[in-house]
């Protein structure tokens, strides 16, 4: 029987991480604030340090509270963040779905009610707030919950396959329940810093936007190779409705 070839190679990402350990950021700014540590993961993925936490500073010092900032219109929310922000109108739409969902079930705008909570119990209401990211799912558990979720988003993919830690890009989901099995919420905690940091020094020197053009112009084909998808498709569908016909 063949062996399965391990997910990620250790060696390459413990190498990776322990390059970027020292210029790593040691503790979360927002650690003891839920809400705030649930905004600023969903102003890092797939983003810089950097541009998080300015659109973090510039959230809070124009609005009285996070409830004041959930009622602003997107595009309004995007100027606050900043036009430049990666991908800033569907992050501050997804955000504003999360914060509305929030009102809703509360009357208010927290996460205080999660503390004291079993953590799967937690881990599911987060993963069922509208809007929501594994992304930030992961962070929020892993800083606020000592859980060893690794966030992993679409950069950090490109950056361990570009380092050959991975041999072919997967979801982001899956590597970081892979993660999960593996490592405790410490060595967790200490891998996402330095992810973090690698992912910004792949932000800066512009491999993370070619790797990002690459990486869809692969998932979103175009011209024939589009149509031949769609013909696919259809064929299947219409195969599977004619199956299920023959079976009522």
């Amino acid at each position: 029987m063949t062996e399965k070839k391990p997910a990620f190679n250790i060696n390459r990402l413990n190498s990776l991480v322990k390059k970027y350990s020292a210029r790593a950021r040691t503790e979360e700014p927002n650690a003891t604030d839920l809400l705030g540590l649930m905004i600023h993961s969903a102003l890092l993925y797939d983003a810089t340090t950097e541009m998080a936490d300015g659109a973090m500073q510039r959230i809070r010092s124009r609005n009285v509270d996070f409830n004041e900032f959930r009622v602003n219109l997107v595009d309004e929310m995007v100027a606050t963040i900043g036009v430049k922000h990666p991908d800033g109108f569907e992050r501050m739409r997804r955000l504003r779905m999360t914060l509305f969902d929030l009102y809703r079930r509360h009357h208010r705008v927290g996460l205080e009610q999660l503390v004291g909570k079993p953590k799967r119990d937690v881990r599911i209401y987060l993963e069922n707030l509208e809007g929501m990211r594994t992304y930030v799912v992961s962070r929020v558990m892993l800083i606020g919950f000592d859980v060893p979720l690794l966030p992993i988003d679409g950069t950090t993919v490109d950056l361990l396959v570009h380092y050959e830690v991975l041999a072919e890009a997967m979801k982001p989901s899956e590597l970081t329940e892979i993660f999960f099995k593996k490592f405790s919420s410490d060595r967790a905690t200490l891998m996402h810093f330095a992810l973090v940091a690698a992912a910004d020094a792949f932000h800066n020197s512009g491999k993370a936007e070619a790797a990002r053009v690459a990486r869809e112009a692969i998932k979103k084909p175009t011209g024939a190779a589009a149509a031949s998808v769609a013909a696919s498709a259809k064929k299947k569908a219409k195969a599977a409705s004619k199956g299920k016909a023959k079976s009522h």
